[in-house]
């Protein structure tokens, strides 16, 4: 006999009571314990994502809070009911602590609280990008830890206090390195290893071995930096909790050693007192006292306690013998770990000519690419060029009326020789042609339902252009692979499909937009007729590089003008969940306009844009009279030969440190004049600079001694006797630091900085100290030579800059 159907089941008396996320047993009426596990809760209840994979007890309704509320202190009511991660001050925990501490039954404790809440505030937290992201981290490793323990406390073997939880919390996610705080399953094991000690202590001492290890790093500053934080934290435990950053500049004059520490003074000011020292003066004694290192030579207190450094010279000498053997001017290891990079630039229109607009992007884009390349990471170098929309309907039915045999599939006979001419004659007719412009819309709708005669058209023009893009980077000497707005038409539905199941577009007149807040137009991610634009193309070009390419970071290089559009990009990468801001990094670097004489955006006297290709003969031209008329004076020796060759290089090497040497942020004044300048910080300079060097190794050949036997032989003793001799040693020395601060802002007007200022230090070194006397070359200055020319040369590669041997 079957089941009875129409059997009532029981009544049905509601969903059960939701089960905690964790149950805290209390063992005693410790009010520490109290107080740490209403701080836990709070903030595993406060910041678990919406909805929670855990039921959660409403914090009111809680058993264990309700049977402690009588014995916890009475502003606990005000942790209780606010959000322990709203606001901006320490992911909101520094309120919730700072009522908490008074209280306390540890002095000692509550004192220890405060000066980490003074040092996380003043020195973890601003050294962290977006915090708030690395803190979920930290708690779900928490939480975890707690969900997964029989007792519902960190530790079964010592009761959990409010400044346990302080460190935990701001810890985790500030020290990345520590890796015990990420993990589960490992935070598990590290609790398991502080038996007794308390947690605050461990995580103390452990935060403070972590920031006084030196950085990885060659440079003579981030050693400098690194032996001075060691040491101020051996001299002065509780530096830490004071705010102190270690600050070491070079010094003025040389007289007073090459660096100084300017930190006693703050230190004094800071310090719990009452103390034993009277003066900052006492304070730099005491931090000098303890500092033994084989880079410094001497440690001078002067003044009121300015820390003067002098180097080692056999610290100096042996780092220079390391670059010889090394060959590489790079540091030996680098400073940050590699990752995939894809970099957005330069970005031409298709059937238009390059204009100065676009050498901003280009030469920017390159030497950036240069930069991450150098440094060990991988780099996609992405031309995004314009190689779709409406304008094509247009350009495709010129061309089939001035070149009519096109229709018949024949292509021979098609030769555009200005693009931006042609461009122009197409949009006149386009605007002034009733007829002419009905077929061109309709053109649109063919190319981009795949017409076969439009496509082909439109792959003449690519074609075209791509030609004419390829002799102007060439000239340039940059590296670009094509990945135009046509590679993503086929992705951009699905990335509207996507977007709109995360209830991100809406509807608007129409269209399918995307508001982001704080900006007033929104995204157009479709428009009302039902075509793609920028916002569509983007929003799939972002996505395909976040995903499909798994980059670690995208770089895009366009002008300012652009900057709110792409804000909002990524933005709304962010909110679809592509764009992990702890894991991935996305920057816009934005440039400024190329103005005439006039302070106006840089036109030709017509009114019209320069070409990219008449500013490069321009300059080229100027360069090639310039050397001509030197050759005839008898201050160059150039052979005629090779003339029109060295004026290309220093002709474009001119223009690009031109540019480069400006913020890019920033407009400026093109002139040929200054441009040109032989004087002064121009690329024609530096090159003449480092022709110089070049010369002087060529001469040394010539007398018997090669520079390149001597670096393979090894073994000679560099002397830096010479002012200048040791001036030019910690110049090159300062590379690694250069190189990483060019790194982390992605500047190269940092690289022309520094090579300007090696060029002054190399030029004032060959000038005051003879490397040939009588015909004799003296080698160890004529090592340093070649040691300042490669770290020059590594300088000019970042740039992209070919340095000519001779001028």
């Amino acid at each position: 006999m079957g089941k009875d159907k129409s059997k009532k089941t029981p009544k049905e008396e509601g969903p059960p009571p939701p089960k905690p996320l964790v149950t805290f047993h209390l063992c005693g009426t410790d009010e520490l314990q109290i107080c740490g596990v209403l701080a836990a809760y709070n903030l595993l209840v406060s910041s678990l994502p919406s909805p929670s994979p855990f039921s959660i007890v409403p914090l009111k309704s809680s058993p264990v809070i309700t049977s402690m509320s009588s014995r916890a202190p009475k502003n606990c009511g005000v942790m209780m009911t606010d959000s322990l991660t709203s606001g901006t001050a320490l992911f909101g925990l520094k309120q919730c602590l700072s009522g908490l501490a008074p209280p306390l039954a540890s002095q000692v404790e509550s004192a220890q609280i405060s000066q980490w809440m003074g040092w996380c505030e003043s020195v973890l937290v601003p050294a962290v990008k977006k915090p708030e992201k690395l803190l979920e981290k930290a708690v779900s490793a928490l939480s975890s830890h707690l969900a997964g323990s029989p007792t519902g406390r960190i530790s079964d073997r010592r009761p959990l206090t409010v400044a346990d939880i302080y460190a935990i919390t701001t810890l985790m996610p500030l020290i990345p390195t520590f890796k015990p705080l990420s993990d589960p399953a490992a935070l598990t094991s590290f609790l398991s290893t502080v038996p007794q000690e308390p947690l605050f202590s461990k995580t103390f001492s452990d935060s403070k071995r972590f920031i006084t290890d030196p950085p990885p790093s060659d440079g003579l500053l981030s050693i400098l930096r690194g032996i001075f934080s060691s040491a101020l934290y051996a001299t002065f435990p509780e530096a830490p909790t004071l705010g102190i950053s270690i600050m070491v500049t070079q010094t003025k004059d040389p007289k007073n050693g090459e660096y100084q520490c300017n930190n006693a003074m703050e230190l004094f000011k800071k310090l719990p007192k009452p103390n034993a020292f009277k003066a900052p003066r006492d304070v730099a004694v005491a931090l000098t006292s303890g500092i033994k290192h084989p880079l410094i030579e001497k440690l001078d207190v002067a003044g009121p306690g300015f820390i003067n450094i002098t180097l080692s010279t056999t610290f100096l000498t042996d780092k220079l013998k390391n670059l010889v053997v090394a060959g590489d001017p790079r540091p030996s290891k680098p400073s940050t770990t590699p990752r995939k990079v894809v970099v957005d630039f330069s970005s031409p229109n298709i059937a238009k000519d390059m204009h100065v607009g676009h050498l901003r992007s280009t030469i920017i884009g390159e030497s950036v690419c240069r930069i991450l390349e150098y440094t060990h990471h991988p780099t996609d170098r992405v031309n995004h060029v314009g190689d779709w929309g409406t304008q094509f309907g247009m350009l495709i039915q010129y061309l089939l009326e001035t070149f009519p045999k096109i229709a018949e599939g024949d292509m021979t006979g098609v030769d555009i020789k200005d693009l931006t001419a042609f461009y122009k004659a197409a949009k006149i007719k386009f605007d002034e042609d009733e007829i002419f412009k009905k077929v061109a819309q309709q053109n649109v709708v063919k190319l981009q339902g795949g017409d076969e005669q439009c496509r082909k058209i439109w792959q003449l023009l690519c074609d075209i252009s791509r030609n004419e893009f390829e002799k102007v980077y060439k000239r340039l000497g940059v590296t670009v692979t094509e990945c135009g707005e046509s590679f993503y038409n086929e992705m951009i539905p699905g990335v509207i499909e996507e977007l709109t199941s995360l209830n991100m577009v809406v509807p608007d007149g129409g269209a399918k937009c995307i508001f982001v807040p704080e900006y007033r137009i929104p995204l157009m991610v479709q428009k009302s007729d039902g075509g793609f634009g920028y916002d569509s193309t983007d929003m799939a070009a972002i996505s395909y590089r976040l995903r499909k390419l798994q980059a670690g970071q995208v770089v895009y290089i366009t002008d300012f003008t652009q900057s709110d559009h792409f804000m909002m990009i990524f933005d709304a990468a962010k909110k679809a969940g592509w764009w992990n801001t702890t894991s991935h990094k996305i920057t816009h670097i934005g440039f400024g306009t190329v103005c005439g004489e006039d302070g106006k955006r840089f036109k030709t006297r017509s009114g019209d844009t320069v070409r990219l290709v008449d500013l490069l003969d321009e300059s080229v031209r100027r360069m090639e009279e310039s050397l001509l008329e030197r050759n005839k004076e008898g201050k160059g020796s150039i052979p005629e030969g090779e003339i029109r060759s060295t004026a290309e290089k220093i002709g474009y090497g001119a223009i690009k440190y031109f540019d480069l040497s400006r913020n890019p942020t920033s407009n400026y004044i093109f002139s040929y004049d200054a441009m040109l300048d032989t004087r002064g910080n121009t690329g024609v300079y530096l090159m003449f600079a480092k022709a110089r060097l070049g010369s002087i190794i060529n001469k040394a050949r010539e007398a018997g001694v090669d520079v390149a036997d001597l670096e393979k032989a090894g073994g000679l003793e560099l002397d830096l006797g010479h002012v200048t001799e040791r001036s030019l040693a910690i110049e090159i020395l300062k590379f690694p630091d250069v190189l990483e601060n060019v790194l982390e802002a992605l500047a190269p007007h940092k690289v022309c900085e520094y090579l300007y200022n090696m060029s002054l230090v190399a030029t004032s070194f060959v000038t005051e100290c003879r490397i040939m006397e009588n015909g004799v070359p003296n080698k160890s200055r004529l090592l340093l030579c070649s040691i300042a020319a490669n770290v020059m040369q590594a300088c000019f590669h970042l740039l992209s800059i070919e340095c000519p041997d001779r001028i």
